[in-house]
């Protein structure tokens, strides 16, 4: 996971997490990641508007978020 989350946050692409709070809340978020440490990911998250740090052991799954495709249309 981790391997995949450093390629993710070398190209700049956001990803799409599950993420489970302290409080065991379970949360669905859009991030960009920032940086990665040996515990943690930082990242800008989409829904807050602010940079947070999710933890490994945290992140239920994780996905990249898809772009809507152009389609070429021909008239």
């Amino acid at each position: 996971m981790e391997r995949l989350l450093k390629w993710y946050g070398g190209n700049k692409e956001p990803v799409q997490i599950i993420y489970m709070a302290k409080n065991g809340t379970i949360t669905q978020r859009n991030i960009t990641i920032l940086k990665l440490t040996n515990l943690s990911v930082i990242a800008y998250c989409h829904l807050r508007k602010t940079n947070r740090t999710f933890l490994y052991e945290n992140i239920l799954s994780f996905a990249p978020i898809k772009k809507p495709r152009k389609e070429n249309i021909a008239i």
